[in-house]
């Protein structure tokens, strides 16, 4: 898998899609001011802390994971990487995709993969247009795709199903992320 996600980010510069040049610096700060940004949309559903660098879930590496209503535990090199990889606002589209494992933890939904993930990627679309249309941020959509899709596979689904979940959550909200997706 590393060796594929390498080639992937080999290629993806190699075509322009890399953005280092023009990337945001992740540190607390920006990850915090997120969180906040994001409990502003969906704070009614959960309210986890984010934690830092920390490996809260017990994960073997720092990535972005939600083990709980109440835990997202990131780091700030893979958070970077993705914003020097694929664009600002990268890490604000995965903490929304993470955010949404809360909200599934929250309201003990299950589902089969990789519709739990697809799922999760509908909430990150959703809190991309909060962050757009009411907190003032350029469009990020085409950003969080890129991410998402780079991300895919196995249980993520597949990179046409992140884009397509992604972007419907963008066009329809939280609420319909919540009920019945469509299967794609």
């Amino acid at each position: 898998m590393k060796k594929i996600h390498g080639l992937l980010l080999a290629a993806m510069a190699a075509a322009g899609i890399a953005h280092s040049a023009n990337a945001v610096t992740v540190n607390a700060t920006y990850i915090n001011k997120t969180g906040t940004e994001i409990r502003g949309v969906f704070g009614s559903y959960s309210n986890p802390t984010i934690y830092i660098d920390r490996r809260a879930c017990g994960e073997s590496s720092l990535s972005a994971f939600a083990c709980g209503p109440y835990t997202i535990s990131v780091g700030t090199a893979f958070l970077q990487g993705a914003e020097s990889n694929y664009g600002n606002y990268a890490a604000k589209a995965i903490l929304g995709h993470e955010w949404g494992h809360t909200i599934q933890f929250t309201r003990n939904i299950r589902q089969t993969a990789p519709y739990m993930e697809l799922q999760a990627d509908c909430a990150g679309g959703s809190f991309i247009r909060y962050a757009v249309d009411t907190l003032r941020y350029a469009n990020f959509l085409t950003t969080a795709v890129n991410t998402a899709r780079a991300y895919a596979g196995g249980d993520h689904g597949t990179p046409a199903q992140r884009d397509y979940y992604t972007r419907w959550g963008y066009t329809n909200g939280i609420t319909k992320c919540l009920g019945s997706l469509p299967r794609v």
